[in-house]
């Protein structure tokens, strides 16, 4: 036994040579435990070896197993929230699979036809919670985890049902691999604690309609993962063994199931045939049904075979029973006490459980006079009625599951929706969801400055809208580049990579500034020499309903150095500010000729450090009774001094056959070409990436039909 025990372990420590194409995490996170739990490795071996030596005992209710399910579907903001409908199609998949009800077993090559089983095991939703209290079986918590965190398992810390009562399963929106379609955990004690058993599946491969429909595996990941947790290997596990290996040391060490030395690149060619032993070994509890060498059984649910997975065998369930009967959590999972005590024994009638109010969507932006439409996301039993209440708004009330609301009154307002059916009552109040503009703006561009000193002003000027989850744009009171204070976003805590936080400003008018600059001072440092993070400036022109961009800029154009910073950054003094300012040719016409703008401060996450903002302003000339001859600027060029990206602006004064836009060196040579070939009386803008230049001293020059200009550009 110990020859067989440290042979099986050197095999399962080399997974990580096998898999390739790996789409299934469950081993990868089993690796990740022991390597953190040492003392588990060895333990979680001979728990492998106890189950597949174990005889049967007898199946607990008259040839089927129930086991109670409660669903978790994490979702961020709506975005992997799939339907009841789409979670009742991935139960039926399940169910038919493990119940040889599937009709693509008629796929399954004559040679493996009858080695394909039932497994007699029944997956139910629970109908009754851990407290007794009604239930579909569905639980939906709104959270950032839900976007693949770097800590995989994070999402199960949100919610779990006693996992010795009821099979967790997490539906999560994304991973942090793009090829992960789900994980699960072994049964064993040694696999992991309690708390993370169960399974994670993407939510677009759960079931086949809705999103499922995107999904990559058919449907099959959920069926491979719940192998998992009821402690069954991928064919490839154990590899072919060593010389001479036998089929309780190789494979997933059940003998009906043919070994391969690796994960077939998740093919389902017939023409596999990987190992030679399939014959070799076999024993009373794990009886060997081949005689001669045979191809591998890519029709197995617990390979990679995308497509073709259609089938568990006969050996597959006793070892699925033998650990249902070996290891407590699956024990007390499928006692047929505790089908009742979940509500999902036979004849059990479930009552109507309360619906649950909820609404998804971000606040809401409308001109006075505007419409705005509403859109429910509430869950649970049948929603009978549907309660609104719309302060402010015309009308008032509704009962319609999605109304269109008028508003004639500028201001914040709040927004209730009250849900019924016979079980009960839920609501919900969005507080300032609604956000109504007057007809004229709140400030003049003139001289407009937000140095955000005045906490009051901010708090009735600025919406501030989190789509990242907990961390949000806020006043900073401690830290500023004039004054005290600035806006702030703890960009290094609670927020995942590719995140939105948003700070919006009220209307303003810019018809009252003649050729206006915008400004902003900005302090930021990364986290790591790849932080990625962007920041954009955008405008609105129909008071928040749809936004333009002015601006998109990555750290090498807003970091103040390219220094990194671990723990949490705040700036100490006025050189780690950095001033942004984009000169009038940068500003769209519309805005500039606009009597009604809002402003948005928007950072995309890119796992950088903090962001600081202060000192936003309009500058330019004042326009009023005296009139003032509006000068016109054929070229603009900016930042200039430059460090990895010139930003260029030129409008001709007439059209031109034949334009050269060009920078050349201080000796004449020209060094990049930016543009060649006609041009219209119309603006052009132009990104330059000068990063691969050298620092010093160029030329910007436009040589057209009318007329040759030149400006100094310094890189450095």
């Amino acid at each position: 036994m110990k020859r067989i025990l440290t042979t099986f372990l050197s095999i399962a420590l080399s997974f990580g040579l096998f898999a390739q194409s790996d789409w299934c995490g469950t081993m990868e996170m089993l690796e990740n435990y022991h390597a953190e739990n040492p003392e588990m490795a060895r333990s979680f071996q001979q728990d492998i070896l106890n189950i597949g030596k174990n005889n049967l005992v007898a199946q607990k209710s008259s040839n089927k197993i129930i086991v109670p399910v409660v669903i978790h579907v994490i979702h961020y903001n709506g975005i992997g929230n799939i339907s009841r409908a789409q979670i009742l199609d991935g139960m039926r998949i399940l169910n038919e699979d493990f119940n040889k009800l599937n009709p693509d077993t008629s796929t399954i090559r004559s040679i493996f036809q009858n080695l394909s089983v039932s497994t007699d095991i029944e997956f139910r939703l629970a109908r009754k919670d851990p407290n007794g209290n009604c239930t579909d079986g569905i639980n939906r918590i709104n959270s950032h985890l839900a976007m693949g965190p770097a800590n995989r398992n994070a999402p199960k810390t949100l919610i779990q049902w006693d996992p010795f009562r009821y099979l967790n399963v997490w539906i999560v929106a994304a991973f942090n691999s793009p090829t992960l379609g789900g994980f699960a955990q072994f049964p064993s004690p040694s696999a992991g604690p309690a708390n993370t058993y169960g399974l994670v599946v993407k939510s677009t491969e759960w079931g086949l309609i809705g999103t499922g429909s995107q999904g990559s595996f058919g449907g099959r990941a959920v069926t491979h993962e719940v192998g998992h947790c009821f402690e069954l290997f991928h064919p490839f596990e154990g590899g072919c063994g060593n010389a001479g290996g036998t089929c309780v040391n190789s494979g997933d060490f059940v003998c009906d199931v043919p070994p391969q030395i690796n994960d077939l690149g998740n093919s389902c060619s017939t023409s596999f045939n990987t190992c030679a032993n399939d014959a070799i070994g076999g024993s009373t509890q794990n009886p060997n049904p081949f005689s001669t060498n045979v191809p591998d059984m890519v029709e197995n649910f617990m390979g990679y075979g995308i497509g073709c997975q259609v089938m568990y065998t006969g050996g597959q369930k006793t070892r699925m029973l033998n650990a249902m009967n070996s290891y407590a959590k699956l024990i007390s999972l499928t006692d047929t006490a505790n089908a009742t005590f979940t509500g999902t024994n036979d004849g059990y009638v479930a009552p109507t459980c309360s619906p649950k109010a909820e609404v998804l969507s971000f606040d809401k932006f409308v001109c006075r006079g505007g419409t705005v439409s509403f859109t429910q996301d509430s869950y649970g039993d049948t929603i009978a009625t549907y309660n609104w209440s719309f302060p402010g708004g015309t009308p008032s009330t509704s009962t319609q599951a999605n109304p269109t609301i008028t508003y004639n009154t500028a201001g914040n307002y709040d927004v209730t929706l009250r849900v019924s059916n016979a079980g009960g009552t839920d609501s919900v109040t969005l507080s300032n969801y609604v956000h109504v503009e007057g007809n004229t703006a709140t400030y003049s561009g003139f001289n407009y400055t937000e140095s955000f000193e005045n906490a009051t002003s901010f708090a009735n000027d600025w919406v501030i809208i989190s789509p990242s989850g907990a961390a949000a744009f806020d006043r900073a009171n401690f830290v500023g580049k004039t004054g005290s204070s600035s806006l702030w976003l703890n960009n290094l805590n609670n927020v995942y990579v590719s995140g939105l936080d948003q700070a919006i400003s009220p209307s303003i008018k810019m018809t009252d500034v003649l050729n206006p600059t915008l400004s902003i001072d900005v302090s930021y440092r990364r986290r790591t020499s790849s932080s990625n993070d962007k920041f954009n400036l955008k405008y609105s022109l129909d008071c928040g309903n749809s936004w333009g961009t002015i601006l998109s800029t990555t750290p090498s154009f807003f970091a103040y150095d390219n220094s990194t910073q671990t723990s949490n950054f705040f700036p100490t003094q006025g050189s780690q500010w950095k001033n942004i300012s984009i000169p009038s040719n940068f500003i769209p016409a519309s805005v500039r000729n606009s009597d009604r703008v809002m402003f948005m401060l928007e950072v995309e996450h890119g796992d950088g450090n903090n962001f600081y903002f202060d000192d936003f302003k309009i500058l330019g000339q004042a326009t009023g009774a005296q009139e003032i001859k509006k000068e016109i600027t054929e070229l603009s060029i900016y930042p200039n001094p430059a460090k990895d990206q010139i930003n260029l602006a030129y409008t001709p004064s007439q059209e031109l056959a034949q334009t050269s836009i060009y920078l050349t060196n201080v000796v004449g040579e020209r060094v990049l070409v930016v543009y060649e070939g006609a041009m219209s009386k119309t603006e052009y803008k132009f990104q330059i990436d000068s990063s691969v230049l050298p620092k010093g001293i160029y030329f910007m020059t436009i040589d057209g039909d009318d007329k040759r200009v030149t400006r100094k550009v310094v890189i450095h």
